[in-house]
């Protein structure tokens, strides 16, 4: 349970760009944007490390964790020491799961990221994750209309679908995000 008067943040930290060489900071820019006069403070890390995602869930207390990474063979690029090294989602999840305030939300901007998303639905009350690639311009679109319309306070499952039919006019071969976990409350 987040501390009271702090639930309206959302924490944005991005791994190691340069495996995919994804723009990751335009999909910072993209969740900023969506979110101008909603009184939600968005938090950023670029080039987190392991090690570094429970205190800054501690120290934040978001109702929204997004992570923005690149992903290969079951595992999440994140960073060390300046140098990319990619992650089992178990011990992402494992790093999470230890947080005193876990986030409502956990939104996986990360190929084929549904497997993640599904266990991290255990920690938090729900995750959106992808079952396919999916390319910056993508996860731009689908970022910036699920802000919008969880800003205006609908529920989990109504701003995904929003952002699903959002992302279906620019990319209409994309298949959806795969949501997890309880997605009829709000996240903010």
């Amino acid at each position: 349970m987040a501390p009271v008067g702090i639930t309206r943040r959302v924490l944005f930290p991005s791994g190691d760009a340069r495996p995919g060489g994804n723009d990751l900071g335009s999909e910072a820019a993209c969740i900023r944007q969506a979110l101008v006069g909603s009184l939600v403070q968005v938090s950023e890390m670029a080039a987190f490390g392991l090690a570094e995602i429970c205190r800054a869930l501690d120290d934040h207390a978001p109702a929204i964790l997004h992570l923005a990474a690149h992903s290969s063979f079951g595992g999440i690029h994140l960073a060390q020491d300046g140098s990319d090294l990619c992650i089992a989602y178990t011990d992402l999840c494992a790093q999470i799961a230890r947080a005193r305030f876990p986030p409502r939300l956990a939104v996986l901007n990360v190929c084929d990221s549904a497997p993640l998303a599904a266990e991290m639905s255990k920690t938090v009350t729900a995750a959106i994750g992808w079952s396919h690639a999916l390319d910056d311009g993508q996860a731009q679109v689908f970022t910036r209309q699920l802000y919008r319309s969880l800003a205006e306070r609908r529920s989990v499952g109504d701003s995904c679908e929003d952002a699903e039919a959002a992302l279906s006019g620019p990319h209409p071969g994309c298949p959806p995000p795969v949501p997890h976990g309880d997605t009829g409350g709000r996240a903010l």
